[in-house]
């Protein structure tokens, strides 16, 4: 038997693909290393032009533009020399470290070298490229396809806000309503998930390996470190954390994963709803040309994009949950 070719192992990079391709520019292991590699410059950029070290001459715009510019261009060659760095270094971070010494070798600047990562544990730099990229991912992909979808069903409900349909209780025939109304309910559900999704507040830490900048302190007793590590934190963009262990206490990715996933609840109860509309006859489907609905039975039609969302709303559940 022929062997295939390299084979995704998960559906997300194989049939899935083309509706989640626009995360990988975020939730990707090279979109986590390229926000890693803006942390490190960034921090770099902060303590050489404010000469919090005494290191010597600051860097020139050119330079800082030279230093940014690698966070613009990064590529898959740089993924490549990362992977290659790690596969020595045994350590993720530790292969950014040395990616930014390098860039400064070619930049000239081999005397900033030691400032690179300065006094910082790796969960410094994770905990800021996670709420980067999972920032990133939401403002850029999944809130456009929310407002999308919320767009979409309110046009529906307005279409047919007159529009007459017999609603069920308990399954049973109850009182009239209308299309338009039991839409506009999941418009109304769906509204307020998104306000808890907007409202999140990206935290983030900088204050060394226990949180209590005692490496700083020790190489520069002078410097207010608490106020660095605010200025810092916030020039991301971010929020500053003033209080943590080793790590930044992620909460607020459980708050932000808790309104994603009731999103989701909401979007299985209307999949279940429409599905059940089709069963019960309001709804016909109109068969795409040359689909076939069964192996073996011509006539069927089946609703299996609103099953095949349930399902994968369930599993995305079950890892936001968990």
């Amino acid at each position: 038997m022929s062997k295939l070719s390299a084979q995704p192992l998960s559906p997300l990079d194989g049939r899935y693909r083309g509706a989640v391709v626009a995360l990988g520019e975020h939730l990707s292991e090279a979109g986590l290393n390229r926000a890693r590699i803006k942390v490190e410059i960034e921090w770099l950029i902060h303590l050489a032009n404010r000469d919090l070290l005494a290191t010597g001459r600051p860097l020139l715009a050119p330079e800082v533009a030279a230093l940014r510019a690698i966070v613009e261009n990064f590529s898959d060659a740089d993924v490549e020399t990362l992977a290659a760095t790690e596969a020595v270094t045994r350590h993720d971070v530790k292969a950014v470290e040395y990616f930014i010494r390098e860039k400064l070798v070619q930049l000239g600047r081999e005397d900033l070298q030691e400032l690179t990562h300065f006094a910082c544990t790796s969960e410094d730099i994770n905990n800021l490229s996670y709420a980067l990229t999972v920032r990133d991912a939401m403002s850029e992909v999944w809130l456009p396809k929310a407002h999308e979808l919320m767009a979409k069903l309110t046009e529906l409900a307005h279409k047919y806000v007159a529009v007459p349909m017999l609603s069920r209780t308990h399954g049973q025939p109850a009182t009239p309503t209308t299309m338009g109304k039991e839409l506009q309910v999941f418009v109304h559900r769906l509204r307020r998930q998104i306000e808890r999704v907007q409202a999140t507040t990206y935290l983030g830490k900088f204050s060394g390996a226990t949180g209590t900048f005692s490496a700083h302190v020790v190489a520069a007793p002078d410097v207010d470190w608490i106020k660095e590590s605010k200025e810092f934190v916030t020039s991301l963009g971010l929020t500053w954390n003033p209080l943590t262990t080793q790590i930044e206490s992620h909460d607020w990715q459980a708050e932000l994963y808790s309104a994603v996933a009731h999103f989701n609840r909401i979007l299985h109860n209307l999949c279940t709803d429409i599905w059940t509309y089709i069963s019960l006859g309001y709804f016909k489907q109109i068969p795409a040309p040359g689909a076939t609905g069964s192996s073996t039975m011509p006539h069927k039609v089946n609703p299996i994009r609103f099953e095949n969302a349930e399902s994968n709303l369930e599993l995305s559940n079950a890892i936001l949950d968990s």
